[in-house]
């Protein structure tokens, strides 16, 4: 008898206070899961020539691409298969990033230790530099630089320390906007169709896609570390491995 009043208070108990047998299921639910960010893969993959690739751009007069190098100051021409073509003897210092003007005439690179943007001809000669300086390291700073070929302003990222993209209008900083989308910027290529940035993380292993004001629209995952430079050529993504010395290409996502 005794047994069935208490089988009888412990069924009533549980009718009472589900609570009791349900908290740790609640709490479980309650944490969010974050959205799950699409990864890509290469869909080919060429081993440079080049020592420390660390920055890209398309040449669209010669259907060719421009890679500069952390280790060697010279500037390299090769094919979207990355056979060199071309080296252009230059007297860059640790340079991290490359864009073309939009006739392809003016090359411009960042020298990162010297915090400097440079333009030189295409056969080498120094033309200019202006100083890019805001980061607080001297292994942080610049590291990609790009073009809005309509408007000819340019635009600069800083690594990290801080995080940032820098527009330039006539060589005068006109407009910065900070990025907490990634750990670190590499390289940045602006996208004329669009009128978008896009932008890879070497640390956070990212590609990311910005508004002409810089938020974010859109990233995916890469399967790799030191992607260093970054271009577009028609629907296809190349970006530079610092580490490996290859070139990898990426059917660009939608």
């Amino acid at each position: 008898m005794l047994t069935n009043v208490l089988y009888k208070f412990f069924i009533l108990s549980l009718i009472i206070n589900p609570i009791f047998f349900s908290c740790s299921r609640d709490n479980s639910q309650s944490i969010i899961n974050p959205t799950e960010i699409q990864k890509i893969y290469p869909i080919n993959e060429y081993l440079l020539d080049i020592l420390e690739p660390s920055g890209i751009v398309y040449n669209s007069i010669n259907n060719s691409l421009m890679v500069v190098s952390d280790g060697r100051p010279d500037i390299y021409e090769v094919s979207l298969f990355g056979v060199t073509l071309n080296t252009i003897i230059a007297s860059g210092s640790d340079m991290e990033g490359i864009t073309l003007s939009r006739n392809c005439d003016t090359i411009y690179v960042v020298e990162e230790k010297k915090k400097l943007v440079t333009s030189f001809n295409l056969s080498g000669i120094k033309l200019a530099s202006f100083s890019a300086d805001v980061a607080t390291n001297d292994n942080s700073a610049l590291e990609g630089i790009t073009i809005n070929k309509t408007s000819n302003n340019l635009f600069v990222i800083n690594e990290k320390d801080p995080r940032m993209i820098l527009g330039y209008n006539n060589l005068t900083e006109r407009w910065r906007k900070t990025i907490d989308y990634a750990s670190d910027i590499s390289d940045i290529y602006y996208e004329d169709s669009t009128n978008c940035f896009w932008l890879i993380s070497d640390e956070s292993q990212k590609i990311l896609k910005l508004s002409s004001t810089g938020e974010l629209l859109k990233e995916w995952q890469i399967p790799f570390t030191k992607g260093e430079g970054i271009t577009i050529v028609g629907d296809k993504i190349y970006i530079v491995n610092d580490s490996d010395g290859k070139l990898y290409v990426f059917q660009k996502p939608s």
